[in-house]
């Protein structure tokens, strides 16, 4: 039976349940910003709002917030941010995933530009096996490893490889990050010269490029659609990601979708008018059985397909 690996040990990927694949509870990303809706350092908020996703059924989160998000220790948490996962984890009761790796180069730390891949690579086994800066919590995924803009630049590109590495030593699923079009066929060009199995990758906030040729792309090579950003849309918006995953579903690509938040600012907060983690299965179940989307499938995209993602197993 495959196991996955969470902030407080493995678990047996049956248990997984009802799965966020793509969300973020503390994090520092004023790198873009200098604004206090990009720092998530509240636990109590945090542990408020991750309770209103159990109470409406949620089981497991996984958190891909990597190096470069995770802030200065000092000033984001009084706690290695890993430990204050585990803490929150431990406090709901939810299973909680967490990421390794490096976000995206905006946020790498300098000596990035100088290591070699296999030096990288080393760094996210050690998070995958031994644990994130000497914590002894264990990162379950890669990721999210991202691209800054519609292009990979060269430092990217090394990191991406690295991940590769990553993946191929411990099996762990990769995560990536996109902006601005099909960039993430790119990322699937690369991670795929280095021998990764495209099947263990999703490709994050696919809906940044809505065409069907596009996610039928990534799922023909095999890769998971992730579309993320739901609860945080103006109606337009939504009424564009409604569309493209009912266009994913006439296309017969269900085992290929995932979906998820994505909640990285403090204004997703339902406590700030968000929609928070509880907005798919509260309140985006509605829309989605409104483009008649069946209970069936809609266990399949946040159960089931979260599942295989993870362990590559179905």
């Amino acid at each position: 039976m495959p196991s996955v690996m969470t902030v407080t040990g493995p678990v047996d990927a049956e248990s997984l349940g009802f799965t966020l694949i793509h969300e973020h509870i503390f994090l520092d990303m004023m790198r873009d910003e200098w604004s206090v809706d990009r720092f998530l350092n509240d636990p109590e908020l945090a542990y408020r709002e991750l309770m209103l996703y159990k109470e409406a059924g949620g089981v497991t989160v996984v958190d891909q917030t990597s190096g470069g998000l995770r802030g200065n220790d000092q000033h984001l948490l009084p706690v290695k941010h890993a430990e204050g996962v585990r803490q929150v984890a431990e406090r709901t009761g939810l299973k909680i995933v967490l990421g390794c790796g490096w976000y995206r180069e905006k946020y790498y730390e300098p000596y990035l530009w100088r290591a070699k891949t296999d030096q990288i690579a080393e760094e996210m086994v050690a998070e995958l096996t031994e644990g994130i800066e000497g914590t002894g919590v264990r990162a379950g995924i890669i990721g999210e490893i991202g691209s800054q803009l519609n292009w990979i630049s060269p430092v990217e590109e090394r990191v991406f490889r690295a991940a590769a590495h990553a993946h191929r030593r411990t099996g762990a699923a990769i995560s990536t990050h996109t902006a601005w079009g099909p960039v993430g066929l790119d990322q699937l060009d690369i991670l795929e010269q280095e021998g990764v199995a495209l099947d263990r990758v999703i490709v994050s906030h696919a809906n940044s490029d809505p065409r069907i040729e596009y996610h039928r792309e990534i799922a023909r090579r095999g890769a998971y659609i992730s579309i993320e950003g739901l609860g945080s849309r103006n109606d337009h918006e939504q009424s564009i990601e409604l569309r493209s995953i009912r266009d994913i579903l006439d296309a017969g690509l269900i085992d290929h979708l995932l979906l998820s938040h994505d909640l990285c600012v403090r204004w997703m907060y339902s406590a700030y008018g968000g929609g928070g983690y509880a907005y798919i299965p509260n309140k985006f179940v509605d829309d989605l059985r409104g483009i008649g989307v069946s209970e069936a499938e809609f266990r399949s995209i946040m159960v089931d397909n979260p599942r295989r993602a993870l362990t590559g197993e179905d």
